[in-house]
């Protein structure tokens, strides 16, 4: 416990200036980075990553696309970002028939769907930072994985009876689950209000940003699942150890990783500051 209380305060110290001041390059450097890490650990896990063919690729897109992103907020980088990602589609297939065979299909379909989820991920969060209001708007990502994943776990020490997915999470139970819904939902509203009071910053649609809390909250619980079901499926209790006591990249923001693109795409069609 007092590693993760220590940990804990460290990427607090690190991590909020970060975010405080977002708006220079250092914060796309440092999702691609940590969406390199990622890719690093998950291949670490599914023992993809030993193959540098496959994986080094995957790195060094990683790595570039948040921070192009900074460049390129525009929906001409999504289109060329997914036009890279194809590219790298057609070229793990096409390392897969060269090699004849020792390569399956399986592992070309389970390194690509990690990558994606990965890259498009901590993208997503360089894109919502720096589209319009993007100020308010990329703070919404770790408040719906953080709130939901705190209240979810009081709740359900407090009154949880009923397991939710025992074969993935033994611990987690529906009444947790709602009140992490709940719960992150009141914190978009209260969040909307303290913006609300910033000199300068746009109005905030508070059955928009309600909306986004329920939705998010159930994606990032689905993030925290998904986690969990690949760390099962493979026998291992933690993707890493950059965090001591607290474990890798994924398994810190596996919910993160699940809510940024919602997220992103929910900002784009209905925007919750105006």
């Amino acid at each position: 416990m007092k590693t993760r209380i220590i940990t804990a305060i460290c990427m607090a110290v690190l991590g909020i200036p970060l975010l405080i001041f977002s708006e220079y390059i250092i914060y796309p450097i440092a999702a691609g980075i940590f969406a390199a890490v990622a890719i690093y650990e998950m291949g670490s896990v599914t023992g993809l990553g030993k193959n540098l063919a496959m994986s080094v690729p995957a790195y060094v897109i990683a790595i570039a696309t948040p921070i192009l992103a900074y460049f390129f907020a525009s929906f001409y980088f999504i289109l060329c970002a997914c036009a890279v990602a194809l590219a790298y589609m057609l070229y793990l297939f096409g390392y897969a028939v060269v090699m004849r065979g020792q390569v399956k299909f399986s592992e070309v379909a389970t390194q690509f769907a990690c990558f994606a989820y990965i890259v498009a991920s901590f993208t997503s969060l360089t894109l919502i930072r720096y589209t319009e209001n993007g100020v308010y708007n990329f703070v919404l990502a770790f408040l719906a994985a953080w709130i939901c994943d705190i209240f979810a776990y009081f709740v359900g020490r407090a009154i949880g009876k009923h397991k939710l997915i025992p074969e993935i999470s033994p611990k987690k139970t529906v009444e947790g689950a709602i009140g992490g819904v709940f719960f992150t939902a009141v914190f978009f509203l209260i969040y909307g209000i303290i913006v609300s009071y910033i000199n300068g910053a746009p109005t905030p649609n508070y059955l928009t940003l309600a909306i986004f809390g329920v939705v998010l909250s159930v994606v990032s619980q689905f993030g925290d699942l998904i986690a969990s079901l690949i760390k099962r499926e493979h026998g291992v209790k933690d993707y890493g150890k950059i965090f001591p006591g607290h474990g890798g990249v994924l398994d810190r923001f596996d919910s993160v990783v699940a809510v940024a693109p919602v997220l992103f795409a929910l900002c784009l069609l209905f925007p919750p500051f105006s």
